[in-house]
């Protein structure tokens, strides 16, 4: 399977006659020579599948044709590939060696968090000190792998805490009002120690996808509610070895929590452990199945649909696969879980589960299964937990790496000092200059290299600064935080639809005679009822909350901006003008009478961000907003196309 940088980097060779210099690849995909010739090598040992046409020059580089359309490519050949930042990355690595009861290769572990062995080599000195402060030992045995050893206590005491840690950073913001994190850390205990015991190993993400299904188990099983599996299915799942497994899970759970589950629990874990993939798997191979591309073209869909970028949320990708497996499993058994969320994430989220009904085809068709309304609430709770993430983000720290000549005390001061006045920075780590690699500093992403001797790198930039940081040092310093600053301020304003596209010009009506307030807010909301943006209850619902709030929609002077619940909106987001020549009196004080009034409908609140950010502009600005009172439909455009390139 071809890495998705390989299948940029052929998609970037076939669409061009020419030879393309090695040189220029790498500056394309911002890496190294070295790992655009491994790439091209892996490339080339395809070419018989892919039916390549390779040609190589010395002087002038490589050029390919093919015959496969390209879409043939990416459905078949191209791997679905999950990258973690080194925090995660030494999480997952602990969680691993702690929940594996045979030596880890650090081939197996550098597949498992999509990195190079080098890359791996230095997580394990992270993992080293890390297992230190527990008095605990990192240790190797020659030709198997690496394992944890040390007294049974700190053995204990190390792997609670790491579970605790992880559930603090890594839980999905779904069902919280179910269960806590210490709920979370005790289930994880129970399960992993079955598995230990009964030798059968998973991979992490499937571990989580299991913990979450019991919860859910157990908030059902303290519900006293049953769901019965039929007789003739349980028994062909009591026949494999999975069953076995669950079995003994079950036992656990029930001594632990002191509960009963029915019968039928044990199937539901062996329709799970059936689903997901064991950490036997061949690392080596890049496979990747229908089901890893289907679900990256399903968020790919309901990204475009949103206007978000989902695409690159590793999380819901990862955690939409583990749930999806054992998901299909149980609807091929007709054994759907009642979820007992699911009214109140149907009305909380039914713009979502439309959207999920329109885009979701492809897995049921691949799958010949229908998503019944429980499963499609499950799945909603992925794609809410994203849309959560995005609407939360925060500046990302500065990844710098330090350079010295060879001391190790220069570089240990520097770092204090930075840590001390610089807490945006994130130090990835401290070299010298003969320790410097390439493949590291592009692996973690470093943002900067700041160096106490003279040192250049062609795609990083270089701080050159002294130990004590001098007030020069500090200028370059508070530059670069200046420049992430002003990055992420680009960064919020871009998320989300622009106001331009959720207000085309069949939303906006001028010139308009003037009505009652109501009949007014009726034509107002009527515009988006006519574009299914909105039900017709969507006016009702306004008109109430200003009977019994008065007033508070008329946000500044001639100007209202009418909007309700969700409730009742049926598309992502949508505004609509209306401009009245006379004005509308909606008795406000002070503002009245209203000239223009502005509907939104969002079912969603994180997705208008973008859009009403710029409709403040437009409001704000005198001269923009004297254009609006003038009712010039062509005027009104370009004022919204101009406040939509902000």
């Amino acid at each position: 399977m071809l890495s998705k940088r390989q299948h940029h980097i052929l998609t970037f060779l076939l669409e061009r006659e020419s030879f393309i210099p090695i040189h220029q690849l790498a500056t394309q995909f911002n890496v190294s020579e070295r790992t655009i010739q491994y790439d091209l090598e892996y490339i080339e040992s395809m070419a018989q599948k892919l039916d390549l046409t390779i040609f190589r020059n010395k002087n002038t580089g490589i050029k390919i044709e093919t015959t496969m359309p390209l879409n043939d490519m990416t459905n078949r050949y191209t791997a679905t590939s999950i990258h973690y930042s080194k925090e995660e990355r030494i999480r997952y690595i602990i969680l691993k060696l702690f929940e594996s009861n045979i030596p880890t290769s650090s081939q197996s572990l550098a597949n498992m968090v999509s990195v190079t062995r080098r890359t791996i080599v230095d997580d394990l000195k992270s993992v080293q000190i890390w297992l230190a402060s527990y008095n605990l030992k990192l240790t190797y045995i020659k030709n198997k792998g690496f394992i944890i050893e040390g007294e049974e206590t700190h053995y204990r005491k190390a792997y609670a805490s790491c579970v605790h840690e992880y559930f603090q950073n890594h839980t999905h913001q779904i069902g919280h009002k179910l269960f806590s994190n210490k709920e979370l850390e005790d289930i994880r205990l129970a399960v992993t120690s079955v598995l230990f015991e009964a030798n059968y190993q998973l991979v992490q993400s499937a571990i989580d996808g299991l913990i979450y299904h019991i919860l859910i188990a157990i908030h059902r099983a303290k519900e006293k509610f049953v769901f019965e599996i039929p007789e003739v299915e349980y028994e062909k799942l009591a026949k494999t070895d999975q069953f076995r497994v669950a079995l003994l899970i079950k036992a656990s759970l029930e001594e632990k929590f002191e509960i009963h589950f029915p019968k039928s629990e044990a199937g539901f874990i062996t329709l799970h452990l059936l689903g997901a993939k064991t950490s036997e798997m061949n690392y080596a191979s890049e496979d990747v199945d229908d089901l890893e591309i289907l679900t990256e073209q399903l968020i790919e869909r309901i990204s475009a649909d949103l206007g978000l970028d989902l695409l690159n949320d590793s999380k819901l990708l990862n955690g939409l696969i583990v749930h999806l497996r054992p998901a299909i499993h149980r609807l091929k058994f007709d054994m759907t879980h009642k979820n007992p969320l699911t009214d109140e994430i149907h009305q909380q989220y039914h713009h979502m589960i439309e959207r999920l009904q329109h885009h979701i085809w492809g897995i049921e068709e691949n799958y010949q299964i229908c998503f019944n309304r429980d499963e499609l609430a499950y799945i909603t709770l992925h794609f809410a937990s994203a849309i959560e993430r995005i609407s939360a983000i925060t500046t990302n720290a500065i990844k710098v790496v330090l350079l010295c000549g060879s001391g190790v005390g220069t570089s240990q001061l520097l770092k204090s000092r930075i840590r001390h006045i610089y807490p945006e920075l994130e130090i990835v780590d401290a070299y010298s200059i003969y320790e410097i690699n390439e493949t590291l500093l592009k692996h973690e992403g470093v943002d900067y290299i700041i160096s106490t001797v003279p040192f250049e790198h062609e795609s990083i930039p270089v701080l050159h600064v002294s130990p004590f940081l001098d007030k020069n040092d500090r200028k370059q310093m508070n530059d670069i935080i200046n420049i992430s600053r002003e990055k992420y301020v680009n960064d919020i304003k871009g998320l989300g639809p622009t106001l331009q596209d959720v207000l085309p010009e069949n939303r906006i009506l001028t010139c308009q005679p003037s009505l009652s307030r109501n009949e007014a807010i009726k034509q107002s909301v009527g515009a988006l009822v006519d574009d299914q943006i909105v039900d017709d209850i969507y006016a009702e619902e306004i008109i109430e909350q200003l009977d019994a709030f008065g007033p508070y929609m008329v946000i500044s002077p001639h100007i209202a901006l009418l909007h309700a619940k969700p409730t009742h909106v049926k598309g992502s987001v949508g505004f609509s003008i209306v401009h009245y020549k006379g004005g509308i009196h909606f008795e406000h004080n002070q503002y009245d009478p209203v000239f223009i009034i502005v509907t939104l409908a969002t079912a969603q609140p994180q997705i208008h961000l973008n859009a009403l950010r710029q409709f403040s502009e437009l409001v704000m600005d005198e001269q923009y907003r004297n254009k609006l009172f003038l009712g010039d439909m062509n005027e009104i455009m370009h004022c919204i196309n101009e406040v939509s390139q902000h």
